[in-house]
């Protein structure tokens, strides 16, 4: 059969079987071999062995990677292959099916049973699927945020949503106009972000974590390199930049909590905050109870200690200590000028 050419059909079949089989997982040059043979007959390779068998495997995935665009890595200190990415999309999928998929990622979050396996298959099948499909899929699962949460206190611009939906399916870094209310002046300052998560709902308001680099106002560049929680009606304007962010989010740096709860509130229970990583909790003879833990988010551990109010108080670390005091120093000098 040397000198006969090759179907140009059943390459492309075999082509086909090595995808398929590399749609189940990462697999190594037997597997997919063999993968090619119960597929397509024993035939499939003319019969070929050895170096010769190789060289036409070997030209399959070349194949594969240049005219299938499907992006193919071989891993060699574990032999085997796995698909890395797609630029030709290898699945298609109705709405309502991205719908579905969206509401499994949204339904099973990390404290649901089953949520690695639940969240592994959604990410093997987004990884088929075209960037506009993907970038759908994000949206219906913004959509389904909003019919299940309650909406905003305030209109968000739907470009932001859409701009939003491209960074985070892209991964690339935006730069947005944010009106903060700590601004004097009341000018919105341009922030450079990478976001590497949806958008949260909190205290009637959506909000969307990113890692400031830096922001440009009117006195110029201030470099920031710290998390920045933005509420999405302040957003002004966004633009998705060409740059693309870390594949792994910066580590924020943690500061140590401990704070005392009242034998009025400690006795109904300690309660929890995503804010806040709760290690150790020591009950006194009194019947209040010392709260040890760490935050990686000085500004909302304060502002979930405050509604404690006067059954609490902030012993260490020093950070949140020191943020705690100043703020209720503040709240002090508010009443004593009304009087």
């Amino acid at each position: 059969m040397s000198g006969i050419r090759e179907s140009h059909w059943l390459v492309l079949r075999r082509c086909l079987a090595i995808l398929r089989r590399l749609q189940r997982g990462s697999a190594d040059r037997e597997a997919l071999i063999s993968a090619v043979l119960q597929a397509e007959g024993e035939e499939a390779y003319g019969g070929a062995k050895g170096k010769v068998l190789n060289k036409r495997f070997q030209n399959d995935i070349q194949r594969i990677r240049e005219h299938l665009g499907v992006v193919i890595r071989y891993a060699r200190k574990r032999r085997v292959y796995d698909i890395l990415d797609t630029w030709t999309p290898l699945l298609d999928l109705p709405d309502e099916d991205l719908a579905t998929l969206a509401w499994l990622e949204e339904t099973f979050d990390e404290e649901s049973p089953h949520h690695d396996e639940v969240q592994a298959l959604v990410d093997r099948l987004r990884l088929f699927l075209s960037v506009d499909r993907r970038t759908e899929m994000l949206r219906q699962r913004h959509l389904l945020r909003l019919r299940l949460t309650r909406r905003d206190e305030e209109p968000i611009l739907a470009s932001v949503w859409q701009a939003l939906a491209r960074a985070l399916e892209w991964k690339l870094r935006v730069s947005l106009s944010y009106r903060s209310p700590q601004q004097t002046d009341e000018q919105p300052r341009v922030h450079i972000v990478d976001i590497f998560e949806p958008p949260f709902f909190e205290d009637g308001h959506f909000y969307v974590r990113g890692y400031c680099r830096y922001t440009v106002g009117p006195k110029g560049r201030y470099e920031m390199r710290r998390y920045v929680d933005y509420r999405m009606d302040r957003i002004e304007e966004i633009e998705v930049l060409p740059e693309r962010i870390p594949p792994e989010p910066p580590s924020p740096p943690r500061y140590e909590v401990i704070y005392r709860l009242s034998p009025a509130v400690a006795r109904r229970g300690v309660s929890r905050s995503r804010w806040i990583l709760i290690e150790e909790v020591k009950r006194q003879e009194d019947g209040s109870a010392v709260v040890y833990g760490s935050t990686g988010d000085i500004f909302r551990a304060r502002q979930f200690l405050m509604r404690y109010r006067e059954h609490c108080i902030v012993l260490g670390g020093p950070e949140l200590r020191q943020a705690m005091q100043e703020s209720v120093e503040k709240m002090a000098r508010l009443y004593e000028d009304d009087t």
